[in-house]
C-alpha cells in the first residue's frame, strides 16, 4: 500500500515541476526586460495604483528594523525585483523599488511600458509584454507552512 503512495507523490512532484516550467515558458515577458517601478505603472493604471496603495504591500519595506533592511532573507519578501536586473539592490542605489510593486507579480515592465509607449491610444502589442498574476504568485512570501510573525521574531533575536 505505501507503495502505490509514493507512486502517488512522485507523480505529484513530477507535475508540478513540469506545471512550473510550463508557467515559466508561458511568460510574455522579454528575456531582457527590467523592472521599472510602480512610478511608471500608475501613468496608465491609475486606478490600480490608489488600490495598491491602501494594501500592506505598499508599506512592506516600513515593516523591516534595523539590520533587517540588509538581510536577504528579510529584504526579498519586502521589495520588488530583488536580485534582478534593474531591481532592488540596496536602500541608497535602488529606494525606487522598495515595497511589493506591480513588477514583483506582473514581471519586469521596461518592455510594457515602450510597446504602450509606441502605441498610445490605440490596442497594441503591449499586453504581450507583461504577465497576468499567475495563481501561486504569492506564496513565495506568503507562505502557510511559515509563521512569519515567529520568523521575524526568532531572525530579530539572532541579529540581537
Amino acid at each position: 500500500m505505501a507503495g502505490k503512495w509514493v507512486k502517488v507523490g512522485v507523480l505529484a512532484l513530477v507535475a508540478a515541476v513540469v506545471g512550473g516550467a510550463l508557467i515559466a515558458r508561458a511568460s510574455n515577458v522579454p528575456a531582457d526586460a527590467k523592472y521599472v517601478g510602480v512610478t511608471k505603472c500608475r501613468l496608465c493604471h491609475m486606478e490600480q495604483y490608489n488600490t495598491w496603495k491602501e494594501t500592506g504591500m505598499a508599506n512592506a519595506f516600513k515593516a523591516l528594523q534595523g539590520d533587517e533592511v540588509k538581510n536577504p532573507d528579510c529584504v526579498k519578501c519586502h521589495v520588488t525585483g530583488y536580485g534582478k536586473e534593474g531591481g532592488f539592490k540596496d536602500v541608497d542605489s535602488t529606494p525606487a523599488m522598495e515595497n511589493v510593486q506591480c513588477e514583483d507579480c506582473h514581471g519586469p515592465g521596461s518592455a510594457h511600458v515602450e510597446a504602450a509607449a509606441k502605441n498610445l491610444g490605440s490596442e497594441g502589442p503591449w499586453e504581450k509584454h507583461i504577465n497576468k498574476v499567475p495563481e501561486n504568485a504569492c506564496v513565495g512570501c506568503h507562505n502557510t507552512h511559515i509563521n512569519f510573525k515567529k520568523r521575524a521574531e526568532e531572525l530579530r533575536a539572532k541579529a540581537g
